[in-house]
């Protein structure tokens, strides 16, 4: 009993000498978890206490994670985080990025711009797919559907006319990502409730109609805050910026000739009722520069498929848009741009209206580094949309899967047969353009630079815009080959040489095989008639192609066959249906301005 007494008293003498050596480092571990504790309440407090259902971290990282583009196409990987805003997006940003490894697209979890809130109009799939690239980059946009039908499934069901919530909208594809859209009721929603930036991202047959409905509030707005800017010795005046993705048929001029008149207008309103005095009033006065620059993308900054109210799946994110802004100069280079956007990321305070006044800074902000000036402003622009060009081809050759024929009538009265089926086959489009109509697409681009060549304008090709927008290669790949020489001696092995094949460039139809058959990025056809790429691309995109080449005496013969044989087999007549040219008196050829008012318009955004 003494030596198991012994024994205890030894265990225990040695477990408190233990205790009291442990003791002090135990207590530094609990105080240093209760200051991370403490710190990370304050820290994270203005965000978690935002959310409704939770209030977890893990809740926080799934609400506010954003990816950026990933390398490989249709992969639903998502990519390296772009932005967490807070402090704690650091350490969640390196943690996520180390478990992906080095199969993504890098990105630097710091932005040189703060958030926007960017007014999109339209509620389509480009739409949708613009909202997620500007979500992904870290902003707050808000869609306005024209119509109301684009976002009905957006708005929660208990919303009403004064107070509303919205739904995230999921998107997947090149963009992985579920985001949190505003929704906007009326035009003057879209206006006031952003920071002085809209992109118009819907089918160019709508353009005219919703220009219409903001120019009013645009101008309303601007000359607002310059009043009460005026009141308080602002020296730099308000400004509003629009995108206009895609452009086509000149509509920034015919938007900006909208908003010079509503301008006027304005003015003489208030100074009916406040006297010419008020004339003194920034911008008011100026017929020069009343505080709008429009920039016009050559094409849209991603391509998508809406799946369904809520959703939408990226396809792709282009590599390179072409842009120019108007009202600019044509010392305006992509150089003097890109100047303007260092000395603006470098500067400790960001000037908003600095960033307004400058496409490419805005653009840039918004959507990333993917924006490429072209020389020659407006002109190039419309010369750079190949999406026209390109669907004419494709509806020429594939009209017959797009243009499902109804039940043919019985042969006679007393006819007991089965209504035939005349559904079409689905099919896919890149797949589909076979060798012939490669060449046809081939042949319709040197119609497009001919004319860009005789305005001396600079243009993509139609190889360029498949590779920057699909993500293909231009040329083939080097091969080494091997070569054996004949034997020189009975008996002797013949010399072996290796020599590179020398890489040759692709057709476009090897280019879209490429894209159907290895990248896996092909689309769907049009399965009707009444497709974008006949009702908006005709009367939009190749009617102005016409006219350039008439202005520059240099035909675009397949472009104006291409709208008879199209014409003819709608039975109407699509050269009329642009209301855009028509508003800017430009359907009727002796209407036509003269070449050097075409070339100041491109600068001026008016004739």
């Amino acid at each position: 009993m003494d030596a198991m007494t012994h024994s205890r008293s030894i265990i225990i003498e040695v477990s408190l000498q233990l205790q009291l050596l442990l003791l002090p480092v135990a207590i530094r571990v609990l105080l240093l978890s209760q200051c991370w504790c403490l710190s990370f309440s304050f820290v994270t407090a203005p965000y978690l206490s935002s959310m409704r259902s939770s209030k977890s971290l893990a809740y926080y990282y799934r609400q506010h994670q954003y990816y950026g583009v990933g390398v490989r196409h249709h992969s639903l990987q998502p990519t390296r985080i772009h932005h967490l805003n807070g402090p704690i997006r650091r350490d969640l940003t390196m943690l996520y990025n180390s478990q992906h490894g080095d199969n993504v697209e890098s990105a630097s979890p710091t932005s040189p711009y703060p958030s926007l809130r960017v007014g999109i109009v339209g509620a389509g799939s480009v739409a949708f797919g613009t909202a997620s690239l500007a979500a992904t980059l870290g902003h707050d946009p808000m869609i306005w559907s024209p119509s109301g039908a684009g976002t009905r499934e957006l708005l929660d069901e208990r919303s009403d006319d004064n107070m509303f919530t919205t739904k995230s909208i999921q998107s997947t594809g090149a963009l992985a990502h579920d985001f949190n859209v505003r929704v906007a009721r009326y035009p003057r929603d879209l206006v006031h409730s952003n920071d002085n930036v809209l992109v118009l991202a819907l089918p160019a047959n709508g353009h005219r109609k919703v220009m219409e409905e903001l120019a009013s509030e645009i101008i309303e707005f601007i000359m607002e805050k310059r009043q009460l800017q005026q009141a308080n010795d602002v020296q730099v005046p308000e400004m509003m910026h629009i995108i206009i993705s895609a452009h086509a048929s000149l509509g920034a001029v015919y938007f900006m000739q909208l908003l010079q008149e509503e301008r006027r207008r304005y003015s003489l309103r208030r100074s009916d009722k406040y006297g010419k005095e008020y004339s003194n009033v920034q911008g008011i006065g100026n017929e020069d520069d009343f505080g709008v620059r429009i920039t016009a993308w050559g094409t849209t900054a991603v391509t998508a498929r809406k799946t369904s109210g809520t959703s939408v799946n990226v396809l792709t994110v282009r590599q390179s848009v072409d842009f120019c802004t108007v009202p600019s100069t044509p010392e305006s280079t992509h150089e003097s741009e890109d100047g303007m956007l260092q000395s603006t990321m470098s500067s400790s305070v960001w000037s908003r209206q600095k960033c307004l006044a400058n496409g490419k800074n805005i653009c840039t902000s918004l959507f990333g580094q993917r924006f490429k000036h072209r020389k020659g402003g407006l002109l190039a622009i419309s010369l750079s949309n190949l999406n026209a060009q390109n669907h004419l081809g494709i509806v020429l050759g594939n009209m017959s899967r797009m243009d499902q024929p109804p039940p043919p009538p019985p042969p006679d009265g007393f006819s007991s047969s089965a209504t035939p089926d005349t559904s079409i086959e689905p099919w896919y489009q890149a797949k589909n353009i076979t060798p012939n109509i490669g060449r046809l697409m081939e042949a319709l681009d040197r119609e497009r630079l001919d004319i860009a060549k005789a305005l001396d304008i600079d243009v993509r090709t139609i190889y360029e815009h498949f590779s920057w927008s699909f993500h293909v290669p231009m040329e083939t790949p080097a091969m080494e080959i091997t070569n054996e020489s004949e034997e020189l001696n009975p008996g002797q092995s013949p010399l072996l040489t290796k020599t590179m094949k020398k890489m040759r460039p692709l057709s476009v139809s090897e280019m879209n095989q490429q894209m159907h058959h290895y990248l896996r990025n092909d689309v769907s056809g049009p399965s009707s008639p009444d497709s974008r790429y006949v009702l908006e691309d005709v009367p939009y995109g190749l009617v102005l192609i016409v006219i350039l080449g008439r202005l520059v005496k240099c035909p675009a013969t397949l472009h104006e066959s291409g709208i008879k044989i199209i014409s003819a087999m709608y039975g109407r007549d699509f050269t009329v249906e642009n209301d855009l040219l028509q508003g800017l008196g430009l359907i009727e050829e002796g209407d036509i301005p003269s070449l050097d008012k075409w070339r100041e318009m491109a600068f001026l955004g008016h004739f």
